[in-house]
This record gives C-alpha cells, structure tokens and sequence, in this order.
C-alpha cells in the first residue's frame, strides 16, 4: 500500500512538471528587440532585521509550483521556456563580486530570476526577472507572492498563473487616432545622450520626499489630473526644453489587466503591457506647467476612451502562432519601433504586500532594462511615499552625467510647480 502511495505521488508531481512553456505573443515581442535591449528587469530593496536566506529559499521553490517558467531557460530558436533542472543554487547568490557591475545573465542557459543577496549594515537584496517572462505589473505579483510564501501566508498558495492575454482582448475595439496624434504625425524626438564607447552599467536615482509627495498628490486631486500625467507633463518639458522644441513625443506603457475584471485566484505573471504609442504634448513657451498638463491629461484620456494601447495587439495575438518565428521577428520590429526616449511608470509598490516578518524594508525601487547608447527611458515607481525616478543606462562618466541632470531637471519641474515657482 505504501509503495503504491509513493507511486501515485512519484506520478503526480512528475505530471506537473512540464518540458517546455510555449511563449506568449507580447514574451515575443520583448524577444525580439533583445539585440538592443536586453531583457530583464531588477527590484532593489534595503532591508534591516533577520533576514532569513533558508526561508527565501523554501519561498523560491514554493512559487515555482504557480510559476515553473522562473526555474527554465528561454530556448531563443524556439520561443519558449525550457525545463533544464536548474536549483535554487542557480537562483539565490551572495554578492562576492559585485553583480551590479554586470547585472546581466544569459537567459538561455540560466533562470529566469535572480536573486542577489550582499550582507551589510542593512542587508541588500536584488530580485532580478526576465521581461520575456513578465512585465513590471506582473513582476510585482511575484514578489508580493515571494513575500507571502516567505511569511508563511498559506492563502496565496492556491493561486494559477495566467499567462495568456486572449481573454483581455474581449469586447475590446480599438478606435480611430486622436486629432493630437494626427497633429504630431512628423514630430521626431533627437536622443537626450550621445553615442559613446563606455561599458559601465550605471543605476541613477532621483527621489521625491514623502512630504513633497504628499503635495503633488494633493495638487493632482484639485486639477483633477492623474499623478501619471504630472510625471509626463515634467518630463515632457525637460525634453522640449533640451531640444528646443514646441512639441514632444513620448510613448507610455499600459497595464492591460485594468480594461477587464480580475479573478484575485490568478495570477498574471506574464506580459500584458500595451502601449500609447505617440502621445503629443504642447510644450510651448507661452504654456505654463498646468496648461501643458491639462493637455496631457485630456489626450490621455481620450486614448484609454479609444482602447488605443491595444493598437495591434489583437492581430498579432491570433497569428504569431501561424507565422514562421523569423517572419514575425521582422514584422515585430517595423510594428513595434523602439524609441529612443521612453517611459514607465511602475507606480505603488505596496509595502502591506511587500515585506517580511521580523524585518523592515527601508527602501524599495524597481528599475528597467540597461539601455545602450543612445537610447534613454526615465522609469518612476513609489514604496512608502517616497517617489524614485531612476534610468539604467550603459555607458562611460559622461552618459552617467548627463543621466543626473536630466533626473534633476525633472524633479526640479515637479516641485517647482508644487510650490508655485513655475507658471501656472
């Protein structure tokens, strides 16, 4: 009786244990623009108390029963996540030799998360993910999963991932450009750094003060504005500033998930990020920083109404699988342009959902890609008020220059106008 049990579990959880995982059509698109940038995406956090390594281990291993594909490799020829038996040795690593000089690793041949550990004064922990795998909002339901997993939260533990996005795609219909669009036809942005030769990897931070927060929240509110479209409206400014320009052009991700109830029992650590591809903003002189932002916040709106970020979405979701893989890598890159400037704005990491029992996490920021010259995203995420806005660049002492004025110009746009010193 008792080896017939063995048997049955031998087989059950053999049953589990897939090959392979077929790529979704948006893990696609993230694959084939990895010449330019590589895919994979970083969470650093400060954290004082006793962190226990054996406890994030078990919690590693817990979440590869919801998501496998973090234990696979990515077979680049095939476009799936591959089982290659890889353990938690080949996930967690203590910091000996500084990852963040390279903070790359071949998703082919090794998982596709990281995990960095480096003991201090306060312990640093680097939770690195494949962006074939997911995308930031996905990234964040990991971690939050990691958390529970790590405090013993038992119910999480009955959640599946949903990796597919054919069920976001349902009563969608993607409606005609606005006239800001039209308008903004011709409209080039120039890079804001220049080609150079340097390969440092280089993190560079701005922070906004929880009390500075606070008044941008609160100002937002009375203009009746979104916190996104102040974060735009700034950086759009320090960019016509730069380049003399009347109007800019700036792409801005979407978390499709929002568009359509979600099942709390699911998981989606997956790509379903959608894009508002050309969003136009007035910068003109005679406009002070409210006008050009209540611009933003009325062409913003109007592209959510249209369904805009789904733009392409649906066709290729209904024939990636149809097309040969080097067809479609071709057809990705003339659809889906890398810009030379862009932006993310991760949003709230909630601290409720982030943490760990008998520790305090200080500091939090989740950060891009590394970008190559010349290209420059300005990336914004926000834990226990504090507001980060960062880019990660590759480059020499120079881009790493130019990174900090253009972070310090932009927060200095945001509380400029929460005082009041910039026109109104």
């Amino acid at each position: 009786m008792k080896d017939r049990v063995v048997r049955f579990c031998y087989k059950l959880v053999n049953k589990e244990i897939k090959p392979y995982t077929k790529c979704e059509c948006l893990d696609f698109v993230e694959m084939a623009h990895q010449d330019r940038v590589y895919p994979v995406m970083y969470c650093h956090m400060e954290i004082e108390g006793q962190f226990d390594i054996e406890k994030l281990k078990n919690a590693v291993h817990i979440s590869s029963k919801y998501v496998p594909e973090i234990l696979y490799a990515y077979d680049f020829k095939y476009n799936r996540f591959i089982n290659r038996d890889f353990t938690l040795e080949n996930v967690i690593q203590m910091d000996e030799i500084r990852f963040e000089d390279n903070p790359v690793w071949d998703l082919s041949s090794q998982p596709q998360i990281k995990i960095i550990i480096r003991h201090g004064e306060k312990t640093r922990v680097i939770i690195c993910m494949s962006h074939i795998l997911s995308d930031g909002a996905g990234f964040l339901q990991y971690m939050y999963l990691l958390s529970s997993l790590y405090n013993d939260d038992c119910e999480r533990r009955y959640r599946k991932n949903k990796r597919s996005i054919s069920w976001l795609l349902k009563g969608i219909h993607v409606q005609k450009k606005t006239e800001q669009m039209k308008y903004g036809k011709g409209i080039t942005i120039k890079p804001l750094r220049v080609n150079c030769e340097g390969n440092n990897y280089y993190l560079i931070k701005s922070t906004i003060s929880s009390e500075d927060l606070k008044k941008l929240h609160r100002k937002a509110r009375r203009c009746h504005v979104t916190l996104n479209d102040v974060f735009m409206t700034a950086y759009a400014r320090v960019i016509a500033n730069m380049q003399h320009k009347n109007q800019v052009k700036i792409p801005c991700p979407a978390d499709l998930r929002r568009f359509q109830k979600m099942d709390d029992k699911n998981l989606t650590v997956a790509n379903m990020t959608g894009m508002y591809r050309d969003v136009v903003i007035n910068c003109e002189p005679r406009y002070g920083f409210t006008e050009t932002l209540s611009q933003v916040h009325l062409e913003m709106h109007l592209q959510k109404l249209r369904h805009r970020c789904f733009e392409g979405i649906q066709i290729l979701d209904s024939s990636y699988h149809m097309i040969p893989n080097f067809i479609l890598e071709k057809m990705i890159k003339a659809m889906y342009r890398l810009p030379l400037v862009s932006y993310t704005n991760i949003g709230v990491i909630e601290h409720e959902k982030l943490f760990f029992q008998k520790c305090d996490v200080k500091e939090c920021i989740i950060t891009g890609s590394y970008r190559q010259s010349p290209d420059f995203q300005l990336t914004i995420s926000s834990f226990r008020d504090t507001c980060t806005l960062n880019c990660t660049l590759i480059g020499n002492g120079e881009t790493k220059k130019t990174a900090e004025k253009i972070l310090k110009q932009i927060t200095k746009e945001l509380l400029e106008w929460i005082d009041g010193t910039v026109s109104l």
